[in-house]
């Protein structure tokens, strides 16, 4: 049975039962909503196509020509520029079988209400933060250049790249001289760094850490926050982006070698003959340098490595270069100032539930059997705006 092709409205649902489900499905909703809650927000706007449009200001310069006495000078103009962004719908739902009574709430409705509206806090939090990580003001942590420099072991058996204190001050100072404005709270400026509990993990470990509770007294709190750092709030997400290698074969992420010799690299696993295709010109991690694959002979188990004459006599692991030194796990930290991005507002009755009764389907659902309970987002986006006004901080985590 096709159930996404019942068009039927909620109609037979009471007013007051639909604000109940719609109030539940954002408060479970909430809690994912991190990437989401520090862009500039916007309506969406009924019957205005498939785009919406953002504004974005141009900051003034400082003018340092002396007035003329009694002589009054040029004014200015405001520059305004509109950034436009397509808009897209998400939603899903699930259906269950004879529970839907009208004249009390169903505990397994209002079960998949709660599920419902954690998928969809969850997924449009995805889509902004996939936006954010595309930002182009990147900071390598430790001074590296790329992601692959990231989580070296040095000789202290330390993993190098991580993120400290000083990357959070240098992100500020970069904040500070593109002139991003800060939020405000208690009438005091900050910026907010979006972090993943791996990145909070690291960060605890280091004695200028402020923890919330030590600050909480006197100050609203944000949802998810956990503690500051000069002048940046910490706000945690479970679902922050980490960098892993990606998989080179079906039965393994790496490839296992106990040697490379004259840019030859003996594999100790088995290669797939059908995956041999997908290896070739792929760019791999090795002995701590990036190389690309030339070919793969799966029966005799060698790689060749684009540099032949590259050697390793110890044993180690070929990674796909999409992560960090030695396939080393690298998170994202996103530190944000006012207005750096935009997207449209979810709280504002875009997020809702669609419940349909037992029935409603017709001749979809002809012994009144099938119940469906859902989330849709009529319409959303999100945009940078400033990329300036944004710090996207790459760093090595310990897992």
């Amino acid at each position: 049975m096709a159930m996404n092709t019942n068009l039927t409205t909620s109609s037979a649902i009471s007013s007051t039962m639909q604000t109940y489900y719609d109030k539940k499905l954002l408060m479970n909703a909430k809690p994912n909503l991190v990437y989401q809650a520090y862009g500039q927000k916007v309506i969406l706007p009924k019957n205005s196509g498939k785009s919406i449009t953002f504004r974005k200001w141009t900051p003034f310069g400082a003018l340092t020509t002396p007035l003329v006495e009694g002589t009054v000078p040029d004014g200015q103009s405001l520059d305004m520029t509109n950034v436009p962004a397509a808009i897209n719908q998400y939603g899903g739902y699930v259906a269950v079988s004879d529970l839907l009574d009208l004249t009390a709430l169903d505990p397994v409705v209002n079960d998949s209400v709660e599920l419902m509206g954690d998928q969809g806090g969850l997924s449009i939090d995805q889509v902004v933060r996939d936006t954010l990580a595309a930002g182009t003001n990147v900071q390598f942590a430790g001074g590296k250049t790329s992601r692959s420099e990231l989580g070296a072991v040095n000789a202290e058996g330390k993993m190098e790249g991580l993120l400290t204190v000083d990357e959070v001050r240098k992100a500020v100072r970069t904040l500070k001289k593109n002139r991003a404005p800060q939020f405000l709270r208690g009438g005091k400026g900050y910026y907010v760094a979006i972090v993943g509990p791996e990145t909070t993990f690291d960060l605890q470990s280091d004695a200028l850490w402020q923890d919330v509770s030590k600050y909480a007294g006197g100050e609203q709190i944000f949802e998810g926050e956990i503690g500051k750092l000069f002048g940046v709030v910490f706000v945690e997400s479970s679902h922050a982006i980490i960098h892993r290698p990606s998989q080179l074969i079906s039965t393994s992420i790496g490839l296992p070698f106990s040697a490379v010799t004259d840019g030859v690299a003996a594999v100790t696993c088995s290669i797939p003959t059908a995956e041999v295709s997908s290896l070739i010109n792929k760019e791999v991690m090795i002995g701590g340098q990036k190389l690309t694959i030339s070919s793969v002979n799966a029966s005799t188990r060698k790689v060749t490595l684009s540099d032949t004459s590259f050697n390793l006599a110890e044993a180690g692991v070929i990674y796909a270069a999409d992560a960090g030194f030695g396939g080393a796990a690298i998170g994202n930290t996103v530190v944000l100032g006012k207005n750096a991005y935009g997207v449209i507002d979810v709280e504002g009755g875009n997020l809702r539930t669609i419940v349909k009764p037992k029935g409603s389907a017709g001749t979809a659902d002809p012994l009144d059997q099938i119940s469906t309970v859902g989330w849709k987002v009529d319409g959303f986006a999100a945009k940078i705006l400033q990329p300036l006004w944004m710090v996207r901080i790459e760093h090595a985590v310990t897992e």
